[in-house]
Formats: structure tokens, sequence, C-alpha cells
């Protein structure tokens, strides 16, 4: 093998695994942001695309958010929930992060409370509702 035609195959090598590698980290298309201001709303997504929902929260009150309602056929939970803590204060509230992914067409209503969920019935503190419409 002629030593010209080492570098071109090492390139052309070198090329498909960076393409590869490109491809493997690419995440969902887009990732919709939502909080409380979004409260009531609705919000049209594509199916893989993700929705990032953040809601303060203070669990050392005892009171924490939780889904209602959900249609996961259409809005998937991925994964469970992260809390961070605003500050290193005893009794800090801080943000829930719940992570959604779009998974069919369709519509889901998606409705938190967040309450004491010991109590029965559950008085919530606060409702959150979004209306996600999943298209193609």
């Amino acid at each position: 093998m002629p030593l010209t035609r080492l570098p071109n195959r090492f390139f052309v090598l070198l090329a498909l695994l960076i393409t590869l590698a490109v491809a493997a980290c690419t995440g969902p298309e887009n990732v919709y942001i939502a909080d409380e201001d979004d409260n009531g709303q609705s919000v049209t997504m594509s199916v893989g695309d993700m929705l990032q929902l953040m809601l303060a929260e203070n669990p050392t009150t005892g009171y924490t958010w939780a889904i209602v309602t959900n249609d996961e056929g259409v809005l998937a939970l991925s994964g469970e929930p992260a809390y961070e803590v605003e500050s290193s204060a005893i009794g800090a509230g801080g943000t829930k992060t719940f992570m959604f992914q779009a998974v069919a067409p369709g519509t889901s209503v998606l409705q938190m409370v967040n309450a004491q969920q010991w109590e029965t019935p559950v008085e919530p503190a606060e409702t959150f509702t979004l209306t996600i419409q999943v298209v193609e």
C-alpha cells in the first residue's frame, strides 16, 4: 500500500467515527420548558419532543407535587422527578423538575397538585394544568 493512500483512509475513517458519535449524542429535536407561569396553557409538541416542567416545592412542609391525571400513552414521564434546593438554609424550598416525552399523537391534560399526599381527601395548596397536543 502506498504511503500517500494511508492518510486518505485515515481521514475517511475519522469522518465516519465523528458522524457516528454525533448521531449517538443527538437528543430530542425540541425541549419545551414550562413553569408556574404556564398554568392553564396549551402546547403543541411533536412525537419525540421533551417537556421539562419546573414547579416550586418545599417538601419540608409536607407539600409535594404529584401527577393527578396524564395520558401516558401520549405523554410519558421520563425518569424520576429531580429536586433542587434553593439554598442550604434549614427548611428552604426549591424546584421539582419533571421530564416528559411525547410518545404518540393525541392530547393529554396534565394535572398536578401540590398537597400533603397522605391527607384524605387531598386538599391541594396549588394546582397546575397544562394541555399537551402531540402531533406526528
